[in-house]
C-alpha cells in the first residue's frame, strides 16, 4: 500500500488517461497530418514546431495546462532569446538571440493548425485563439529584370541535353507561373498542345491546376519529348539515367548556369514566378486573374504583388488621365495681377 506522502495528483499522473504532454500531442498531431496527406516539407515544419515547444516548456508539460498567456511567453522567447541553429555544429558560439518576425509568424501558422486538431479531438482548448501574426514591415518582392533574364537564357548551352532540360524548364517557370516542384513533377500527358495548356497534378495547395501557355513554350516542349524518346519514362524533365529530375538536382545545375552567367546577386527558381507575376501586372494584367494563375484561395496572397499593380495605375494615369484631353489654355494674367 503506497505511503500517503507518495500519493499521485490526479491530474498530472501518467495513468491519467485525459494526461497528455507536449511529446504526446506532437505525436498526435504529426499523425493526422501525415492522414491529410501533407508534404514531407510540410510535416517537417510540424515537428520544427513542436521541437521548440519542447524546448521552452520541457516535452512532460501537459498540454491541457498551457494558456494563452504560456503562448505569448513562447512566442516573446522566439522573437528575443531563442538560439537559431542550435544543433548545428557550424553554429557560431556568439550567434545572435532570436529569429525573424517572418519566422515566428510562420511558427504561429503552424501553432493554430496544431491547437485546432487538438481541440478537435477533445485533447485540450485552443490556446492559440485570439493570438494574431506579429505585425512586419512590407517589403517589395525580389524579381529578375528582362536584362537578367536574357542573361540566363543565353548562358545556357542548348546542344548539351542536361542545359537544354533546363532551359525549357525555366521557359515552363516563367510562362505557367508555376512553382519549380510543380513544373519538375509534369508529364508529357499533362501537355494538351491543341488546347495549348498544362496541368499541374502536384501542386502547393494539393488541387488540379490548368494552365495556358504559349506556342514558343509548347515548341520547347515538344523538342524535349523528341530528345527524351528513348527513355523508358513518361514524365518530361529526365537525368541522363532516365530517371525524373528532382528539384534539389535542378538548383544545384541552376546556380552553376549563374555563376557562369555572372550575374553577382542571388538568383533562384521561385524568382520566376514573381518575375512573371510582376511582368503580367505591368502589362495591364488584373491581380484577380494573377490570383487564379497562381492558385492562390485567398486573394490577401496575391496581394504582395499590388505594389506593382499600383505603380502601372500611376503610370496609365499619366498616360491617359482624362485631363489630357482639355484643351490647353495660353496663359494670361489676372486682374489681380495688373497694377
Amino acid at each position: 500500500m503506497p505511503r500517503p506522502q507518495d500519493r499521485k495528483t490526479k491530474r498530472y499522473s501518467r495513468n491519467n488517461k485525459n494526461f497528455h504532454n507536449l511529446d504526446d500531442a506532437r505525436n498526435i498531431v504529426i499523425k493526422l497530418k501525415k492522414l491529410e496527406g501533407l508534404s514531407k516539407n510540410t510535416i517537417f515544419n510540424y515537428e520544427k514546431y513542436w521541437n521548440d515547444m519542447d524546448r521552452f516548456f520541457g516535452e512532460d508539460r501537459d498540454v491541457s495546462t498551457l494558456t494563452t498567456d504560456d503562448i505569448r511567453d513562447f512566442i516573446t522567447w522566439q522573437m528575443e532569446e531563442k538560439t537559431p541553429f542550435l544543433r548545428n555544429p557550424n553554429r557560431r558560439k556568439e550567434g545572435n538571440k532570436g529569429i525573424s518576425i517572418s519566422s515566428v509568424n510562420t511558427y504561429i501558422s503552424y501553432g493554430k493548425a496544431s491547437f485546432r486538431l487538438l481541440e478537435s479531438e477533445g485533447i485540450t482548448n485552443n490556446i492559440y485563439q485570439g493570438i494574431k501574426n506579429l505585425r512586419q514591415q512590407e517589403r517589395k518582392i525580389d524579381v529578375m529584370t528582362i536584362g537578367e533574364l536574357n542573361t540566363i537564357f543565353r548562358t545556357f548551352k542548348k546542344h548539351v541535353y542536361t542545359e537544354f532540360r533546363d532551359y525549357v524548364a525555366c521557359h515552363l517557370m516563367l510562362d505557367s507561373f508555376g512553382r519549380i516542384e510543380s513544373v519538375l513533377s509534369v508529364k508529357v500527358e499533362d501537355f494538351d498542345f491543341n488546347q495549348k495548356t498544362v496541368t499541374f497534378q502536384r501542386t502547393k495547395n494539393k488541387r488540379v491546376h490548368v494552365m495556358p501557355l504559349s506556342n514558343r513554350t509548347l515548341k520547347l516542349v515538344e523538342e524535349l519529348i523528341e530528345e527524351t524518346e528513348g527513355f523508358d519514362n513518361d514524365h518530361l524533365f529526365l537525368t541522363v539515367f532516365g530517371d525524373p529530375l528532382t528539384p534539389n538536382a535542378f538548383r544545384k545545375h541552376f546556380r552553376e548556369i549563374i555563376e557562369r552567367s555572372g550575374i553577382k546577386r542571388r538568383i533562384h527558381p521561385h524568382l520566376y514566378r514573381h518575375t512573371a507575376s510582376k511582368m503580367f501586372l505591368e502589362q495591364g494584367g488584373s491581380l484577380r486573374v494573377l490570383q487564379s494563375y497562381l492558385s492562390h484561395a485567398d486573394a490577401s496572397t496575391t496581394a504582395i504583388y499590388a505594389h506593382v499593380l499600383d505603380d502601372t495605375i500611376k503610370k496609365q494615369h499619366a498616360q491617359f488621365s482624362p485631363i489630357n484631353l482639355l484643351q490647353q489654355k495660353k496663359k494670361t494674367r489676372t486682374n489681380r495681377m495688373k497694377k
